[in-house]
């Protein structure tokens, strides 16, 4: 098998991404606080789901950036 190799330039983009993914999750989480008027500590004890829902939205970003690769690339 071919070994492959991740640039740290590769890695910081990931990171960068994913946090930005994190701070759109946080977001949702403090718009949901806000738009059903519950009580501000949910935004620390909903964690969980706000983690779950950032890697769905890194997920869903993967696709559309892999689509978006696959078409420059053709």
């Amino acid at each position: 098998m071919k070994d492959t190799l991740i640039t740290a330039q590769r890695k910081k983009r990931e990171i960068l991404y994913f946090g930005l993914c994190l701070t759109a999750a946080v977001l949702v989480n403090l718009g949901a606080i806000l738009y059903f008027g519950t009580p501000w500590y949910e935004l620390f004890t909903q964690a969980g789901y706000t983690l779950m829902i950032a890697i769905a939205f890194y997920a869903i970003a993967a696709v559309v950036r892999l689509v978006i690769h696959l078409f420059r690339k053709a």
